[in-house]
């Protein structure tokens, strides 16, 4: 066997897609990510899921199809792989570890801003409701190996996600998934791809984007950066910085609890965590 063979198309993808040209550029958990040039729309972004299935994407395509306006352009799907506009980038993500992290951060609400003009008359059957997406975090702590300071932290964002859940307002379909990493430039300008597709409580677009992005030279627990997120993508946004701070602790939480079974000691969610509940308390 030849470990060091270069991963290749399978012929059902070249054919449906009609591709004539590929070249992979990126791995990344479960799936493939290949630049190809095609018959009928030019250059595109392929991605292909290695399992053969889509997983927790799958809803996330629909979504992206429906929305007009700085979404990647979806041009065909398959069970297992989908065809989409290509993006040249840089992410946002990049811009901000070039030392432009307002510019990023404004950017990436001015995006959800328009990205929500027509969200709640969208009508996308197969959305996963958010408290599904929550079924993780509903799980007793005693499997996950931290500190009984850490484990308190989780029990406050076990209980913040449980009023959240149940308090929902202006519910509609979501990205899911906006962050930092999932908006690069295009032809058309900055655009949102990566979507998860999922119905819930329009704050809680912006809840991942306090994760992200890695690498920069400020902590993302930086209470200081925190708070100016808070105040900026609430007021952006037309939402409560302190909701969206509480609802930024659960979906942080909800990361960690995904995590179950890995080492979570010196896990910088858990720094992040803990400055997402002070920072919101004191609103």
């Amino acid at each position: 066997m030849d470990h060091n063979a270069k991963p290749a198309l399978p012929a059902e993808l070249i054919s449906s897609f009609q591709i004539t040209q590929a070249i992979l550029v990126q791995t990344v958990p479960r799936a493939q990510i290949w630049q190809v040039e095609t018959r009928h729309h030019g250059r595109a972004a392929l991605k292909c899921y290695t399992s053969g299935h889509m997983g927790n994407e799958a809803s996330g395509f629909p979504f992206l199809a429906q929305v007009q306006g700085p979404t990647a352009t979806i041009y065909q799907i398959t069970p297992n792989a989908v065809l989409m506009e290509w993006l040249d980038g840089p992410s946002l993500g990049d811009i901000a570890r070039r030392g432009e992290g307002d510019v990023a951060d404004r950017t990436l609400v001015e995006v959800a801003v328009e990205i929500h003009r027509q969200t709640k008359e969208l009508d996308i059957p197969g959305l996963l409701p958010l408290a599904h997406w929550f079924q993780a975090l509903q799980s007793p702590l005693s499997d996950l190996a931290l500190s009984s300071q850490h484990k308190g932290a989780m029990r406050r964002a076990q209980n913040l996600a449980e009023g959240l859940l149940a308090s929902q307002v202006n519910i509609r379909p979501l990205h899911g998934d906006l962050h930092h990493e999932n908006i690069r430039l295009g032809p058309r300008g900055f655009c949102a791809f990566d979507a998860k597709g999922i119905l819930g409580e329009r704050c809680y677009e912006l809840a991942n984007a306090f994760r992200h992005p890695t690498g920069l030279k400020c902590p993302l627990s930086a209470a200081d950066l925190i708070g100016q997120r808070a105040h900026h993508w609430g007021q952006a946004f037309d939402v409560s910085p302190k909701r969206l701070l509480q609802w930024a602790s659960a979906k942080c939480a909800l990361s960690l609890a995904w995590r179950k079974g890995t080492d979570l000691q010196g896990d910088p969610d858990l720094d992040l965590l803990d400055q997402l509940l002070t920072v919101q308390s004191r609103l």
